[in-house]
């Protein structure tokens, strides 16, 4: 008998065009490619007529929980899934009892976290997570730690203890555990986590394919047509991420104050986190005295970025902390010289002197002075390139695919 070969992918956001690089995307298209029914659930972003089906996928949306527990048992009565993958613990709370239920009804289903790092309870300082302490001890992984703190330590009251139990719930019940960067293994072991397994992230051609959601993210408005064309036939050095401290944006802009209009004219940025600079950002540009090298666009779409890399001279990833690092896969794919910080998990893609520089973290001197130098010689930046060439052709190597797709063949043949 032929094995059930459709699989529910849960995860809190995606399976449009502006996410086509995150992993549940990726591995969706590619077991839609190998004849497997897929559906994904995830929330709507946007307010927007979002496709319904998209690469071979079924995609539901919710915009409120309640509407996304309903296509929740929608899907497991009436298209009865062999297999579940749910993505993050963050900002997932469908995925938590999607969990649940998939242990109730005896589904095997498998739990994917980008970083264990971004876990809120686990570090002190998200923003910052590799510069803190690590707090094993605050994440609440079974029932008897549920006791054990609410009532014999008395750490946290009972309900903030079953808060923190249910957050981790995915995690903790998981028939396997996948991990998509190996910084997460050592990690998991400390934590005492069970079944878990590294395969690798990789890439298929998809990133910048344009569809109808991208097309209604209007971009190309006068403003943003007027700082594209500056960035015409100049050196401009490129940030693409969320203006959160742990992307590193203060750092780059520190980096930015330290180097000479004449070497790098522009300093540009490409966030989703805000249409225009927030208070806070504007404040430190004008305190460093570079706003008139500051290149800003807010959320666009993957057309207007594609253009922007084309545009940019090289890319600069300053994270103090990454799950993966797509920016640098994205440089690798432009073919963009690529400045990274020395950090988990972005040295697991990036050699230092082959495809990219490695800085430290929150340093921007060194940062600046990586940018100069990348600047200056063109045979380091050729070099790197063509580095990051051959690394992103083996992340797109039907070998990683072979790994993917033997993982869940096998998950259905038991």
């Amino acid at each position: 008998m032929l094995p059930n070969k459709k699989i529910l992918i849960v995860a809190p956001y995606g399976f449009n065009g502006r996410l086509t690089n995150f992993m549940e995307f990726i591995t969706a298209r590619l077991l839609a490619k190998n004849n497997w029914r897929v559906i994904g659930l995830t929330r709507r972003q946007d307010k927007l007529n979002e496709p319904s089906s998209f690469n071979g996928i079924k995609i539901h949306r919710y915009q409120y929980l309640a509407r996304g527990v309903y296509l929740l048992l929608k899907i497991l009565i009436f298209n009865r899934p062999a297999v579940i993958h749910i993505y993050n613990l963050r900002n997932n709370r469908l995925g938590v009892l999607t969990a649940i239920l998939a242990k109730l009804s005896a589904r095997p289903f498998i739990f994917t976290e980008y970083g264990l790092l971004h876990d809120h309870y686990l570090v002190t300082d998200r923003d910052d997570p590799l510069g803190k302490d690590l707090e094993p001890n605050g994440l609440v992984l079974s029932l008897k730690q549920i006791f054990a703190k609410s009532f014999i330590n008395r750490t946290a009251p009972l309900r903030i203890n079953l808060k923190n139990y249910f957050y981790h719930w995915a995690l903790t019940h998981a028939d396997k555990i996948v991990f998509v960067s190996r910084h997460n293994l050592p990690l998991a072991k400390q934590l005492g986590l069970k079944n878990y397994v590294y395969l690798p992230y990789f890439f298929d051609d998809a990133r910048w394919q344009i569809n109808a959601v991208e097309e209604q993210v209007e971009s190309n408005d006068t403003e943003t047509v007027k700082k594209i064309e500056a960035l015409r036939g100049s050196p401009a050095c490129l940030f693409v991420g969320q203006l959160k401290l742990r992307k590193g944006w203060d750092v780059y802009l520190k980096a930015a104050a330290l180097i000479d209009k004449s070497l790098m004219p522009f300093f540009v940025v490409v966030t989703p986190s805000a249409s225009v600079p927030p208070e806070y950002f504007n404040k430190l540009a004008a305190d460093l005295d570079i706003k008139n090298k500051i290149v800003f666009f807010g959320k666009i779409n993957s057309q207007t970025l594609q253009k922007i890399y084309e545009l940019c001279s090289l890319v600069v990833v300053p994270s103090r902390y990454e799950g993966f690092g797509l920016v640098a896969v994205e440089a690798f794919a432009a073919k963009k010289p690529l400045i990274a910080s020395a950090v988990e998990a972005l040295t697991e893609t990036v050699s230092d002197g082959y495809n990219g520089l490695l800085v430290p973290a929150n340093d921007p001197e060194k940062l600046a002075r990586a940018i100069c130098e990348l600047t200056a010689d063109r045979n380091l930046a050729q070099r790197l390139v063509a580095g990051g060439e051959q690394t992103l052709a083996q992340l797109k190597s039907n070998e990683y695919q072979t790994q993917w797709l033997d993982f869940y063949e096998k998950l259905i043949s038991k």
